[in-house]
């Protein structure tokens, strides 16, 4: 599978927890049902096309910062979340490539491109980390959905998952500060989530069969946007 967006290289680490994910399970085979199988096939492409997306998002605002007047933390903090965002789609794809690829891959790979792609049309980069904020926040719950899902709890995808989680949430806050200090009004956050929610609920119930099949139901994600971070 072509990427939906081009690879940056790797230019540092993280003490991302998936990062120690990869050490152990990279040599292991990981197993799934072929009902499994076929689903985290199609489900796989999305959350790597996220990870691609995400990527490049904060590796442009440590140029940006750079290059005007940086705020330093600010660089330091997006150089480890793109490291983090590298390790995520490194141990994700690594998964997808052991799982027979749908024939509607190319069309599933741009429904996520698009998403993602339009996410940055036009925005302020107030606005724009306001939305990565909120998306962050909805991975958060996905990958909780899926932790609560049908495989076991101590599978190695449910640990990746988790693993995933423990670093959006610290992205959740670097980003929603990020947005804040660039100007963000807070008093606009709450309807802003939700707009961010309808979005991603689109893209994500187009395979809301696939989801099943690993008991994630989505309404358990988005039926309460007040819960989001």
């Amino acid at each position: 599978m072509k990427p939906c967006f081009p690879s940056l290289p790797q230019s540092t680490q993280s003490e991302s927890p998936v990062r120690y994910w990869l050490v152990e399970y990279r040599q292991q085979s990981i197993d799934f049902t072929a009902d499994q199988q076929r689903a985290l096939a199609r489900l796989l492409p999305l959350l790597i096309c996220g990870e691609q997306s995400s990527q490049w998002v904060f590796h442009n605002e440590v140029q940006r910062q750079r290059d005007n007047n940086p705020l330093q933390q600010a660089v330091a903090d997006f150089e480890s979340i793109v490291a983090d965002e590298q390790y995520h789609e490194e141990a994700l794809e690594m998964i997808r490539l052991s799982l027979p690829e749908p024939d509607d891959i190319t069309q599933i790979k741009r429904r996520s491109q698009r998403f993602f792609a339009a996410l940055g049309l036009r925005q302020s980069f107030d606005v724009h980390f306001a939305q990565i904020a909120c998306l962050d926040a909805l991975v958060c719950r996905l990958m909780l959905a899926i932790e609560k899902g049908s495989l076991s709890s101590d599978h190695p995808f449910v640990l990746l998952c988790r693993a995933i989680k423990q670093d959006e949430a610290k992205h959740v806050t670097l980003s929603k500060r990020h947005a804040l200090a660039l100007g963000f009004e807070h008093s606009q956050w709450q309807s802003f989530k939700n707009s961010i929610a309808d979005r991603l609920y689109t893209l994500l119930a187009s395979e809301r069969s696939a989801f099943e099949t690993i008991g994630v139901e989505l309404e358990t994600i988005f039926d309460s946007k007040e819960g989001n971070q």
